[in-house]
């Protein structure tokens, strides 16, 4: 099957799953592992538009790995970013050890998110929805 195009997601908001389905009902899950590879770069960190972070060939080596479904910090926990929340008193605000929300703002926590995906040719003449099966904001 050859594919009818690579497409690239970018989302600031994250979803827990995504499926890129037809009309007709066929669906491309793309969740990590998946024959999907997510990668996330924080907001502030990323200079170059939409647009462009949206092209297939957009150059992200320096981005980090991803868990999809999942949230920033499940995956920033995962990249040992920061320690497991749910072990001992490790959320624990006065710890220290995993900034908080509203002592950081929502800048800390936003995330470009991105991955690349084949649409099958069976997709083709097709109108493809993205459902995004719930939104960790």
């Amino acid at each position: 099957m050859r594919p009818l195009s690579i497409i690239s997601l970018l989302l600031l908001v994250f979803a827990p799953s995504i499926v890129a389905q037809t009309s007709s009902h066929q669906r491309i899950t793309l969740n990590s592992g998946d024959s999907c590879q997510w990668q996330m770069k924080r907001a502030g960190e990323v200079k170059e538009p939409g647009e462009r972070l949206s092209m297939p060939d957009y150059e992200c080596q320096e981005w980090m790995p991803a868990i999809v479904p999942g949230t920033v910090l499940n995956s920033l926990v995962h990249n040992k970013v920061y320690p497991e929340p749910y072990y001992g008193l490790n959320n624990k605000i006065e710890q220290g050890l995993i900034p908080d929300i509203s002592a950081t703002g929502n800048d800390f926590y936003t995330y470009w998110w991105r991955t690349t995906f084949e649409v099958p040719q069976s997709f083709k003449g097709k109108t493809i929805w993205l459902r995004l099966e719930g939104i960790n904001y």
